[in-house]
């Protein structure tokens, strides 16, 4: 078994475009005449025009991620349904998986390919969409209508959701600050978030038993650990070795986890916020999420300056083929795009 085996990780046959929720969210803006600076309007009315002609054409793949769980905030409104419908209509229905379900399957190559000892693991498109992207892009333009969903509007839903944003948000900053005054490197922090899921998956799933060996326990308690229990029962039924959790441990820590392409970035993104000086913002934590699938997954990403410069900073857009731009340097995109007319 090669302890680093070799990650290849397949992207669409048409090229892909993915933007940042706050670009989603300015380009209805802008179609709705809420005021923005004029070289704001003019970037983001290039922006539309080209994705409009391109993705009609057939030239362009410009997919729904998890955004809508950061543009929608409440209750019903215009604003809201509005973004949600534009950006419907501007992918024509193309969607990315859940970034859960992504991260779910990436593990599952991982998990195949530890127990087989392979020294390469393929990660194909459809790890990241429903199927070919390209085949389903098809399909919706002979169509006269837009397939898709309504965003999630049920109160409790989004009333955990942004609790739980809060809660994140002020966890990751409380790190951050004690890892700053620690003067904890990069680089140590890594190899901590590399461990991170292995341990809390063995902690969770030994706290669960506990909890059944005394009885029932309750809904809630199932769904912060049916996660792991999924894994546990596809770790045996590949034959995984050291059974059980012992096993499942070692693979988590392993690098047939670390180096799948969405737990790597999430890794190297969140041990930058959490060893960085800059105080960590509430759409920080959500970026690491959303980008780690978009950048393995697509050929260009626009993401804020921020996002932007760690990315460069620790090469990960050169690790897998990724054009990453912001909207201070979307000229280069609009090059790009350009060639595609």
């Amino acid at each position: 078994m090669s302890a680093t085996p070799k990650v290849v990780c397949e992207k669409p046959k048409l090229p892909t475009l993915w933007l940042d929720t706050s670009v989603i969210i300015k380009l209805t803006k802008v179609k709705l005449g809420e005021k923005l600076q004029p070289v704001e309007v003019a970037r983001l009315t290039r922006l539309r025009t080209l994705v409009q002609e391109l993705v009609a054409a057939g030239k362009l793949i410009f997919p729904q991620s998890d955004q809508e769980e950061e543009y929608v905030v409440g209750a019903a409104n215009r604003r809201d349904s509005e973004i949600h419908r534009d950006f419907l209509g501007l992918s024509l229905g193309v969607k990315m998986q859940h970034r859960q379900g992504i991260f779910d399957w990436q593990a599952q190559l991982g998990m195949e390919a530890y127990a087989k000892s392979s020294d390469t693991i393929n990660v194909g498109v459809d790890a990241f969409f429903y199927g070919d992207p390209a085949d389903e892009l098809e399909q919706a333009r002979k169509r006269n209508i837009v397939i898709g969903t309504h965003p999630t509007r049920l109160p409790e839903i989004l009333a955990g959701r942004d609790a739980a944003k809060v809660q994140v948000l002020e966890i990751w900053e409380q790190l951050r600050q004690e890892f700053v005054a620690k003067k904890r490197p990069y680089e140590e922090q890594l190899e901590a978030e590399k461990c991170g899921y292995a341990d809390a998956m063995a902690y969770k799933v030994e706290e669960w038993e506990k909890k059944l060996a005394t009885g029932v326990p309750d809904s809630w308690a199932l769904m912060d650990v049916q996660g792991f229990l999924m894994f546990r029962a596809v770790w045996k039924d590949l034959g995984g070795k050291p059974d059980g959790l012992e096993g499942l441990h070692k693979y988590f820590r392993s690098d047939y986890h670390n180096n799948l392409p969405t737990p790597k970035i999430g890794n190297q993104l969140g041990a930058d916020l959490l060893t960085g000086n800059e105080v960590i913002q509430s759409g920080d934590v959500m970026d690491v999420g959303l980008l780690s699938i978009a950048i393995p997954a697509c050929h260009y990403v626009v993401t804020d300056n921020r996002q932007r410069k760690r990315i460069k900073d620790r090469g990960i857009d050169k690790d897998w083929g990724t054009e990453v731009y912001s909207m201070s340097d979307i000229d280069g995109l609009f090059q790009q795009l350009e060639k595609l007319r």
